[in-house]
């Protein structure tokens, strides 16, 4: 297995468990919000602002992995995530949960931004890297999808301590990474990468600009869907192992869906992919929430069908973004697409968490939804030119 394969298949698996834990606590949700006496506009303050600040902080891991060869931010990403988000489970107040939230999503902080720096290193044709970033992201939401499933089995199968148990995956893949990934030597432009000109690079660039703010819309779609279905879902009275089974399904589909972006992309352009992927998630959404009142099952199907629309186009946009700002900002590029845009996702959860709580979730998700249809025809709008 020559090293280009290695790095994928490496960088890729740890990234399926690393989303494994960054989607472990979706279905609890609404046991979390009973067992400490919140309701649904403080537990979205708690996401909002655990998942915000970890988040943010993405581009500056991605500056500080541009000018290091070691694969800190790997290993270590892998080890906060799987220490601190189960451990978000037991907390006894909001004030821990939000603590627990920012030290495990700090892990996907570190771990983001330095190993798609690698993927590009290995990968230098176009073509290539966005077929590789897209397996790559198309893994991580598989292993997220497969977060809530396993969260929900492990609290109905067993006691709740077992749940640190949890932890143990997250530390094994990290030790196996460190012996399994190639180490890859950084160039001296990229060890010579100023923070500030590439702020300055990518404020210019208007087309960057764009791409940041459909990643943002892409951010507060799952953070929407994974925080406020769930509640909706117990509303009509499913099971809690019900809601851990759609949502993994839902987010299997997601993940899947992305390994088919790049080969969209080169029948439909970027600008076509981002419309295929946002403009039928409003019809959707709106047809999943009709049939909850008439049949469950063709409601959560369709439910599990809008899954396949909402990270499509996610894979295309990062690499076309590390394309189109010079090669030593890849590893900032790639922190504020997957960090910067999930901090402003997630604190858009703040106001909307008010909003569910004055009228309902459906509103919520009808705003995003169709906050996205209106992205996607301004996407059909622009000329992409690399």
């Amino acid at each position: 297995m020559n090293n280009k394969t290695r790095a994928l298949l490496g960088l890729s698996s740890g990234h399926f468990i690393l989303d494994m834990y960054a989607a472990i606590l979706i279905p609890l949700y609404p046991l979390i919000v009973q067992r400490l006496n919140i309701d649904i506009a403080q537990i979205s303050l708690v996401i909002g602002i655990g998942y915000g600040i970890a988040s943010i902080l993405q581009p500056v891991f991605g500056y500080i992995s541009d000018k290091i060869n070691k694969r800190f931010f790997m290993f270590w990403g892998l080890i906060f995530a799987s220490v601190f988000v189960p451990l978000g489970y037991f907390a006894p107040n909001a004030t821990i949960l939000t603590l627990f939230i920012i030290l495990g999503m700090a892990g996907n902080a570190f771990y983001h931004p330095q190993t798609t720096t690698i993927i590009k290193n290995f990968y230098k044709d176009n073509t290539e890297l966005s077929h590789a970033i897209g397996i790559f992201l198309g893994l991580g939401t598989i292993g997220y999808s497969f977060g809530p499933y396993l969260s929900t089995y492990i609290i109905q199968a067993f006691d709740d301590s077992k749940f640190m148990y949890l932890t143990f995956i997250g530390v094994f893949t990290a030790i196996f990474m460190l012996y399994f990934v190639p180490k890859t030597h950084l160039n001296q432009n990229r060890q010579n990468a100023d923070f500030k000109g590439a702020i300055r690079e990518i404020l210019s660039n208007k087309l960057c600009l764009f791409l940041i703010l459909v990643t943002i819309v892409k951010a507060a779609l799952i953070m929407s869907y994974g925080t406020y279905i769930p509640f909706l879902l117990k509303k009509y009275d499913f099971e809690i192992t019900n809601i851990g089974f759609i949502m993994s399904i839902f987010f299997i589909i997601s993940g899947v869906s992305m390994f088919f972006s790049g080969i969209l992309e080169k029948k439909l352009k970027l600008k076509g992919v981002i419309a295929l992927s946002y403009m039928p998630l409003l019809p959707l959404t709106f047809i999943s929430i009709l049939l909850l009142n008439y049949n469950k099952i063709l409601a959560s199907a369709c439910f599990i069908l809008t899954g396949f629309f909402v990270l499509l186009s996610a894979g295309v946009v990062l690499a076309y973004a590390q394309q189109i700002i010079s090669k030593e900002y890849t590893g900032i590029i790639s922190g504020i697409i997957q960090g910067f845009t999930l901090a402003m996702g997630s604190l858009i959860l703040i106001p909307f968490g008010i909003i569910a709580q004055k009228s309902s979730v459906e509103t919520v998700l009808y705003i995003i939804t169709a906050t996205a249809f209106i992205t996607a025809i301004a996407a059909l709008k622009i000329k992409f030119e690399k």
